[in-house]
């Protein structure tokens, strides 16, 4: 199978969140081991750049919920709740980024920082 017909198959496939075994099956004995590690690929990469993770600390309100919902139109938005990581604030994960607004990031930068200019 060509490169663009897997590309296009991986995009169905995120685009409609839908994959059944039957799918699963027919994939698994149509396609190469080579073609199979390029789908793998892909599909990662596709549904990494569809999504966002959004960590934070405490409770989150619903209007803030919705705030983030608008900062990130037509991509699916996986809320994480990571008290013992996060100690306050939020932090954004999509594509290759990473958007770290966190109080626990503020205070090792800050004593970074302090390390370095003793």
């Amino acid at each position: 199978m060509k490169r663009l017909q897997i590309k296009e198959l991986v995009t169905s496939i995120v685009k409609y969140e839908g994959f059944s075994e039957e799918n699963l099956d027919w994939v698994c004995s149509t396609f190469s081991k080579q073609d199979l590690r390029l789908f793998i690929y892909l599909l990662a990469k596709e549904i990494k750049s569809n999504s966002v993770t959004v960590s934070f600390a405490g409770e989150l309100s619903d209007v803030n919920r919705m705030r983030i919902t608008n900062m990130f139109p037509n991509r699916k938005i996986l809320f994480k709740r990571d008290d013992a990581n996060i100690g306050g604030g939020v932090c954004f994960e999509y594509d290759d980024f990473v958007l770290d607004c966190s109080v626990a990031w503020m205070v090792t930068r800050t004593l970074n920082t302090i390390r370095e200019r003793l």
